[in-house]
């Protein structure tokens, strides 16, 4: 019998740990003494769409006469934004059928005119559609990938940074770890008109969180195996880095808005940078999930991505292909975020009226099938998270 407690007393002990450990981890709540209502790390500039910088922007023509715009410097003030066109069909093999960025350009094949006629004086909402007012338009379309996968893609341009904005789930006034909230509920607490979950950074025990411009975490979270993060800038550029090698404090004083800690990188300077068989560590499936993504096609012009998964008639996506996706749209950088269950895009009229026009864009759902037997219609159903990216006035 003796015999027996000893190793009785161990497994008990080390079961007793790993559920602690889980409950810590992905469970018990805890929230930063951070105050959001405080001052950001430094003085942002978000100017609005000026004639100075209208003419600043000349160098922006149709893509017939093969001109584009150079790469700005972190501290320049806002710049024109630009258009991509839709694209589908692409080929899991290559995507030598689509003009890459130039390396160090950015795309548009819109003229000035035709730009400024995307803004509309009075408000035009159209839901899971469309929204344009004086400063912000939002185009939202639903494309396959290869008659295989059903994606969504939200063409955003914006006339100040200001307008692309991060909420977060919040407990007493306050974010951390294991403190979620559904993408529909922060979208309409922050009257967001357009949203996709974020980072989940609160999933997370490390990696750099900077949020509108407030830092949320400073320590890296050197476990992932690429710990690649994502910057936008306060002149609405974006930087993908490694956080092995720059400290958040590099980041922030060359004006970082926003740090996001998820990942990887699927295109930078225009390349894809994720293998054909790469996958997020946590992932559920291989090369078959939900997916949610965010690129520039030029600063103050971005797209939104995701794509729905786990579905008999929509599979889901692999890195690879969202990063070939992202690329025939002309993002000269993409980003992957939470995706999985957690991928969610909701449209609102930006009112934050409970009773509103807010809907889901895509197919939520929290079905986990590592079959090929995929369900037919699974249940609609949110997953709560712990941030959004969103478009907004408020």
């Amino acid at each position: 019998m003796k015999k027996l407690i000893i190793p009785l007393v161990f497994a008990l002990a080390g079961s007793g740990f790993v559920t602690f450990s889980y409950l810590d981890t992905f469970v018990i709540a805890k929230e930063y003494n951070i105050d959001l209502s405080g001052d950001s790390n430094f003085s942002f500039s978000f100017a609005e769409l000026s004639e100075e910088s209208k003419a600043s922007s000349s160098s922006i023509s149709s893509k017939s006469s093969g001109d584009s715009i150079s790469n700005s410097s972190k501290n320049s003030s806002s710049i024109i934004s630009s258009n991509t066109s839709t694209q589908s069909g692409i080929s899991s093999e290559s995507t030598s059928n689509v003009e890459p960025p130039v390396e160090g350009k950015y795309y548009e094949d819109l003229t000035k005119e035709q730009i400024a006629a995307l803004f509309t004086e009075e408000v035009v909402f159209e839901a899971k559609k469309h929204y344009s007012d004086p400063d912000i338009y939002i185009d939202i379309t639903t494309e396959r990938f290869q008659d295989y996968c059903t994606y969504y893609a939200a063409d955003i341009r914006i006339k100040s940074l200001a307008y692309l904005k991060a909420g977060l789930a919040l407990r007493n006034g306050k974010p951390g770890e294991n403190i979620t909230a559904k993408t529909s509920e922060l979208c309409k607490k922050y009257k967001g008109i357009l949203a996709i979950d974020g980072d989940t950074y609160g999933s997370q025990t490390g990696g750099y969180v900077v949020r509108n411009g407030v830092t949320i975490r400073s320590s890296r979270n050197l476990r992932r195996s690429k710990p690649e993060d994502l910057a936008i800038y306060a002149d609405g550029t974006f930087e993908i880095f490694n956080e092995r090698e720059h400290t958040l404090d590099d980041i922030v004083s060359k004006g970082a808005y926003h740090v996001f800690s998820f990942g990887p990188g699927l295109v930078n300077d225009g390349k894809i940078t994720v293998g054909k068989s790469e996958e997020v560590g946590t992932a559920a499936t291989q090369n078959r999930n939900q997916r949610c993504s965010i690129g520039i096609i030029s600063p103050l012009h971005y797209l939104f991505l995701v794509s729905d998964g786990r579905i008999k008639s929509s599979p889901g996506l692999s890195l690879y292909q969202i990063a070939q996706i992202m690329q025939s749209k002309h993002c000269l950088y993409a980003y992957n975020f939470d995706g999985g269950g957690s991928a969610t895009m909701y449209m609102d009229d930006g009112t934050g009226d409970a009773n509103g026009n807010g809907a889901l864009v895509n197919y939520c759902t929290q079905e986990l099938v590592k079959t090929n037997n995929l369900p037919e219609a699974p249940k609609i159903e949110e997953r709560a998270v712990s941030d959004i990216v969103y478009i907004g006035k408020e």
